[in-house]
């Protein structure tokens, strides 16, 4: 095995120390040539624990980067029995409950006079209470899915614009543009689940 750079400089160094004699073969002072003799140990014992010393720092560091690039984490997917079921179950849900309690009001005009139609509008608010909260459940079955993976990102979407546009409706000034938009990204969301292979058939709450 071959030895570090600094071992071998180190021994080439000290051999020559210990066999090297003055100029023209003179003898050299006993005393002082035995001092010189005595540091070759010393020169040998520094010159491995600084190779050691390097050896350490480079398999750190290798291990370091090692470690840095296999083990980089990742957020498994939430595992979900019969999740391709609980999700048709819970969007038809949301689905259905939005378009029967919220967009058909929406649609009669009753949200732009909100204050003559005070009993539709806390309706739609308790509705869409319930939709948000069952489009929750909806998202956790696409996240343990691979079928319904794709759904994963517009249904966020579509939960984080209906928390605001429910809020509208408990304040009691519902925001029209929110709840248009909101049925939009629903028909969206129904046409890629049926791409995926999951249909949703819609089903409305009763309740309110």
């Amino acid at each position: 095995m071959n030895k570090p750079l600094e071992v071998q400089i180190a021994a080439t160094t000290a051999a020559k120390v210990h066999n090297a004699r003055p100029p023209g073969g003179a003898v050299p002072n006993p005393v002082r040539w035995m001092s010189v003799k005595r540091m070759v140990p010393f020169l040998l014992v520094a010159a491995l624990v600084v190779a050691g010393c390097g050896s350490s720092s480079s398999s750190s560091s290798s291990s370091a980067a090692s470690s840095g690039s296999s083990g980089q984490t990742t957020t498994a997917a939430p595992k979900v029995h019969f999740a391709k079921t609980k999700f048709l179950i819970d969007a038809g849900l949301a689905f259905g409950t939005f378009h029967r309690w919220i967009y058909k009001p929406l649609k009669a005009g009753d949200f732009a006079h909100p204050l003559q139609h005070k009993a539709t509008v806390v309706k739609a608010a308790l509705a869409g209470a319930f939709v948000v909260n069952r489009l929750g459940a909806a998202l956790t079955a696409a996240q343990g899915s691979p079928l319904l993976s794709k759904l994963v990102a517009p249904i966020t979407a579509l939960k984080t614009k209906l928390d605001s546009a429910v809020a509208s409706l408990k304040g009691g000034s519902p925001d029209l543009s929110g709840l248009e938009s909101a049925n939009g990204d629903i028909g969206s969301i129904s046409s890629l689940a049926s791409q995926a292979g999951a249909t949703i058939k819609e089903k409305a709450a009763s309740g309110f």
